[in-house]
């Protein structure tokens, strides 16, 4: 869903829209034929990727999206040719990954986000856009968390995190991903700095570039794929990020037993 050159979200969801409407006038998921011609039509070139040797799948869309009503929203994105959506018939063998890859996969959420931060993140966010980008960027939740502990002296529990003041503060620390004022060309990737054939390194503090002593907060600005021009640009990112990791913490100071 991120892989494209103009990928923020009113552009992603423009596209997905339109994609997804298309998908259902024009494909008939048990006609392997029109599954391919699809493919063909809408699968992104390297001429409007950021990665241009990662695949970006086609088929992804709103598979909540009614395809009959051209004003109708869709919120949450998905595969529109897994079994889950077409009565047990499974179209994924036609995508850029088939159907055992699909299967096998879980994200790095999976192993390293527990089942109440999960829950946070649920709880707190809305739409696919901004879901995708903390569940693929698990050391924002936890190391967010972690400050919040740090503050209040303890980890909050499975009860804190259900409650309402503690989602909503949640979720104004979450917000941050989705427009980041201060993300570099290839801040979407967050930690990590990836050029165009997946060459990887991880993206630095802000601190080390400008030579002035780190932060705990920095690790979030790191995340948030941060590149600052100054010291002054530096310390307003800390600001911004830090009043709302305040917020959260009182939010769950107050639910102390």
């Amino acid at each position: 869903m991120y892989n494209h050159i103009d990928h923020g979200p009113s552009a992603t969801r423009r596209r997905l829209t339109a994609r997804t409407l298309q998908f259902h006038k024009q494909v008939d998921v048990t006609d392997t034929e029109s599954l391919a011609q699809f493919r063909e039509r809408y699968e992104d070139g390297d001429d409007v990727k950021m990665l241009t040797a990662l695949p970006s799948c086609p088929f992804l869309g709103f598979i909540d999206l009614d395809g009959d009503d051209d004003s109708s929203q869709g919120s949450k994105v998905g595969c529109l040719v897994h079994p889950a959506q077409n009565g047990g018939v499974d179209g994924r063998d036609c995508g850029v990954y088939d159907r055992f890859i699909c299967d096998e996969y879980l994200c790095a959420a999976h192993d390293v986000l527990r089942r109440d931060e999960v829950q946070l993140v649920v709880d707190a966010v809305e739409d696919s856009y901004l879901y995708g980008l903390l569940i693929t960027n698990p050391k924002y939740v936890r190391h967010l968390l972690k400050l919040v502990a740090d503050r209040v002296g303890a980890r909050p529990d499975s009860r804190q995190l259900r409650d309402k003041t503690v989602i909503d503060a949640a979720g104004d620390c979450f917000e941050l991903m989705r427009r980041w004022s201060f993300r570099g060309e290839e801040g979407i990737y967050g930690q990590v700095r990836v050029d165009a054939d997946l060459n990887m390194k991880r993206r630095p503090l802000p601190a080390e570039k400008h030579g002035v002593d780190a932060e705990p907060v920095d690790v979030l600005l790191v995340c948030l794929g941060t590149e600052c021009e100054d010291v002054e640009q530096l310390h307003r990112a800390r600001r911004i990020v830090d009043d709302r990791v305040e917020a959260l913490a009182r939010a769950v100071a107050e639910l102390r037993p």
